[in-house]
């Protein structure tokens, strides 16, 4: 059975569709899947409705919410929550201001490449956005397409990382605030990719403390000792062991496909339970 909980479509940063990404999803015989776009419920009822035609196939739906560090003004952190109910009022007002921070902080951030001898365009960075939630992905894509580095990662390298020269961080939702968001929506709250957060040492032992149930430790990008670290983290403060293949469909050559790394049956069921689903 395979589950993969963690993914993106074209209403965040994907490059694919949510119907474009269910068709995917059915070909590669995944089982379970959840939609987590960025700071966006848009895309999770065409999911689901385009997953009716899969009857093999479970829509869970997700977000992942962008939240400041709780130590680093210099960084930011993810927190992904399952079975939300994408129609309440409090989510909603919070994804709001996200989506609108976001943009707030693009503009900001051209102007920073801009002094480092790297002018975009801001309409240039919406349209590749497509009316989507505008992030740092995006701004990476406009640099390619302007020939200033060679790939999408090589943005992040320096510039548009954490702490990078381009980079601006939050000032808004905390990483509390978020899971309280979260479960207020009737979801349970997973921390994103741990081993990508700075300090992720002295955040994980917090996290039972915020409402937070579990982390990523299956996680595709990870090879099997920083999984180990992370199996162990889990067991040690009592989280669930979670996660997926954070797919984009960017094409990229090393790029895990949705199913590649999930957690196991029984890791689902007890995120379902403590979500109070069923």
């Amino acid at each position: 059975m395979k589950i993969d909980l963690h993914m993106h479509s074209t209403r965040s940063d994907g490059r694919l569709t949510p119907t474009e990404l269910v068709g995917v999803l059915a070909q590669r015989q995944v089982s379970v899947a959840s939609l987590t776009d960025h700071d966006s419920t848009e895309g999770l009822d065409e999911a689901v409705e385009a997953a009716a035609a899969h009857p093999g196939l479970r829509i869970v739906p997700g977000i992942e919410i962008s939240a400041s560090h709780p130590t680093r003004s210099d960084s930011d952190v993810h927190l992904l929550g399952y079975f939300v109910d994408r129609a309440d009022a409090g989510l909603q007002r919070q994804l709001t201001a996200l989506r609108e921070e976001r943009e707030e902080r693009g503009l900001r951030m051209l102007e920073r490449l801009a002094r480092l001898g790297y002018s975009l365009e801001w309409e240039r960075v919406r349209e590749l956005a497509a009316g989507a939630s505008i992030g740092r992905p995006h701004i990476a894509r406009a640099m390619v397409e302007r020939g200033y580095v060679a790939t999408y990662k090589e943005a992040f390298n320096g510039l548009l990382n954490n702490g990078g020269a381009a980079f601006v961080g939050r000032s808004g939702v905390t990483l509390e605030d978020a899971a309280h968001t979260i479960r207020n929506a009737g979801g349970a709250a997973v921390l994103a990719h741990p081993l990508y957060v700075e300090e992720y040492e002295t955040i994980v032992p917090r996290l039972p403390d915020m409402g937070i149930v579990g982390l990523e430790a299956h996680y595709a990008n990870y090879d099997e000792t920083e999984q180990r670290i992370l199996f162990d983290l889990a067991e040690r403060y009592g989280l669930l062991p979670c996660g997926g293949s954070d797919y984009h469909a960017m094409g990229t050559e090393n790029e895990a496909l949705p199913g590649a790394d999930g957690p196991p049956r029984e890791v689902f069921e007890a995120l379902e339970r403590l979500a109070g689903v069923g």
